[in-house]
């Protein structure tokens, strides 16, 4: 198994103007729900909320966690896990791999099977979600790889550019995830606390 030289920092200020640009590529947003246009101002205020959002504790509502992804101690992508709920107790992932020449089938793997393992083992929780928009062939592709169900269809759920899109739901249960470890394998990637 080829070995990724990957670790998952948090976020800091500095990062702030590489993480927009990024979420402003079309190759990026061709699959999210929106097609941002992106402020340094924007982005300050929603760092600041990051920030807000790590001083909670899990019992206390919804919680994020965003991470900067480096390979070889190279900023490359985005990774996170939002909207978690102890009280549901599910977390839904993304992630999004900006730098073209580090992009590979290893790394998603191993990036999604960490966050599994991050949201299982470390978070405790019962459900680990994605959305994924049908016509993203390649990222369910990955998400069946790595073990996640399809659980149904949100019909034109997403409207871009006057165009609706169908939206795959997907998830993870935490009953299903040893099985899906001990047959899956995986680099493991650590995740800045």
């Amino acid at each position: 198994m080829e070995v990724v030289n990957a670790h998952c920092r948090k976020i800091n200020e500095d990062d702030l103007e590489r993480i927009m640009g990024w979420r402003m590529m079309p190759e990026i947003t061709k699959y999210l729900n929106t097609d941002p246009v992106l402020t340094i101002e924007g982005q300050k205020k929603w760092f600041e909320k990051i920030k807000a959002d790590e001083q909670k504790t899990l019992s206390e509502g919804r919680k994020n966690f965003y991470w900067l992804l480096e390979v070889d101690e190279t900023p490359v992508g985005f990774v996170s896990l939002v909207d978690t709920d102890m009280i549901s107790g599910k977390t839904h992932t993304g992630v999004y791999i900006a730098e073209k020449a580090k992009r590979s089938l290893r790394l998603i793997v191993d990036i999604q099977m960490n966050l599994y393992q991050y949201a299982f083992e470390k978070l405790g929780l019962n459900k680990v979600c994605e959305e994924v928009f049908v016509a993203n062939k390649g990222v369910s592709r990955i998400l069946d790889m790595c073990g996640s169900k399809r659980e149904g269809i949100l019909r034109s759920d997403v409207c871009k550019n006057g165009i609706y899109y169908d939206v795959e739901v997907r998830g993870v249960l935490k009953s299903e995830w040893e099985d899906i470890k001990n047959k899956m394998q995986y680099n493991y990637i650590e995740f800045d606390e």
